[in-house]
């Protein structure tokens, strides 16, 4: 299929399509015109390797791949991190770092208040929108949780308002004061507006009540099924959990399932942050005398891959996923996913490959992995219907997806 790029300004399609302001470039196809956008993608703190930076990453890909101008920006990048995040990418460009201010470059070095930290950051990245906007048709943050005023729109993994609101009510103290403050400085920040787009359709209920947006958008985070689906070969009593090392991801339950199911290999894989000292230690605690237990932190890719060929079940942590890129990941490359019946991860993803993945519990977390190891038909089977479910977060469906929301922004 060929195709024309041409300033609209000039040359002979000039007048014959509409709304397409000076200066922006329009693609001319055979079967469809389309406009291409100067797109700038702000993702305020590439801290941490996580799902969120991926979807970042994998966001400035498909638009560029859908032929739209692109610019990725940031206030900071750990340089851990990105490396973890790019291992595997070639020549992927780095982020135009924006900066920070001084009182956050001070509370990186301590390690502490990390929410106020990047509700800080959002506010002071506000000064170079409107630099952005003289180079770009439309700016996207993909960080921030919030619907923030200066983005035109902003991918929401789940809604910040009710994460803070719910620390809030838990806390007592100095702690509750720091919490209603955030709360406080949250709601300055957002502007229910704005259009949004969101990671599951369980998190889009949760931002429709948080922020009353009425223009949400479900758009899946993509899974490289084309690299993860040939994975296979002889697949052991294996019981893989892929997870940022946090407290907030109750990793330190992982060790009490083994623990309950010595038959088999528990192998648990993640990135860490400056946070993850603790969880680290407690994760050893937990875990000292067993013998089928093994933590692996900050691994390359090409570990993952290695683990996924050889596990026969996917585990994840008791905690309710937005979505769960780990979870798709995992099924897309045959194993059988285990999760806590709550969040994107199990409506979206393990209920629809069947309704007894799911538990509640960590010794019911154990029955079901003991079960599935027992019964290598049934493994077999749901192995196969993983995939099949895995295929609809493929990279090209993102793409689509993707390009079907930004025509609407």
């Amino acid at each position: 299929m060929s195709s024309l790029s041409t300033p609209f300004a000039s040359g002979p399609l000039e007048g014959e399509v509409k709304g397409l302001g000076p200066g922006k470039l329009i693609t001319l196809t055979s079967s469809a015109l389309q406009e291409i956008m100067r797109i700038a993608l702000v993702h305020t703190l590439f801290e941490e390797a996580g799902g969120g930076e991926r979807l970042a990453l994998e966001m400035y890909r498909a638009l560029k791949d859908l032929g739209h101008e692109v610019g990725l920006y940031t206030a900071h990048v750990n340089e851990r991190a990105w490396e973890v995040l790019t291992s595997g990418m070639k020549d992927f460009p780095r982020p135009v770092v924006l900066g920070e201010p001084l009182v956050t470059r001070l509370l990186r070095r301590s390690g502490r208040l990390l929410h106020y930290r990047k509700l800080l950051t959002m506010g002071y990245l506000a000064r170079y929108a409107e630099g952005l906007r003289q180079r770009y048709d439309i700016i996207v943050e993909t960080q921030s949780n919030v619907p923030l005023r200066w983005a035109d729109a902003s991918y929401i993994h789940f809604p910040a308002l009710i994460d803070y609101m719910a620390l809030q009510a838990r806390a007592g103290g100095l702690r509750r004061l720091y919490y209603w403050l955030i709360v406080r400085r949250v709601r300055a920040l957002a502007d229910g507006t704005k259009p949004l787009m969101t990671n599951s359709s369980w998190t889009f209920e949760y931002v429709r009540k948080a922020y009353g947006s009425q223009r949400i958008y479900v758009v899946n985070p993509p899974v490289n099924v084309e690299e993860l689906l040939p994975l296979g070969g002889d697949r052991g009593k294996i019981v893989l959990t892929v997870s940022r090392i946090g407290w907030g991801k109750r990793v330190i339950e992982i060790p009490e399932v083994a623990r309950l199911v010595p038959e088999a290999e528990f192998y648990l894989v993640g990135s860490t942050s400056s946070f993850s000292g603790p969880v680290i230690r407690e994760l050893k605690r937990r875990a000292e005398g067993l013998r089928n237990f093994h933590l692996e932190t900050d691994v390359p890719r090409r570990r993952i891959l290695e683990l996924m060929s050889q596990a026969s079940i996917y585990l994840h942590p008791p905690y309710a996923e937005h979505f769960g890129f780990a979870i798709a990941e995992a099924a897309a490359a045959g194993l059988v996913p285990v999760v806590y019946r709550d969040g994107g991860g199990w409506a979206d993803i393990a209920s629809r490959i069947d309704e007894g993945l799911g538990y509640t519990s960590v010794e019911e977390a154990a029955r079901t992995v003991r079960s599935l190891l027992n019964d290598s038909e049934r493994l077999r089977a749901l192995s196969a219907k993983a995939r099949e479910v895995a295929k609809g977060f493929s990279y090209e469906r993102f793409k689509e997806r993707l390009n079907e929301v930004i025509k609407e922004l």
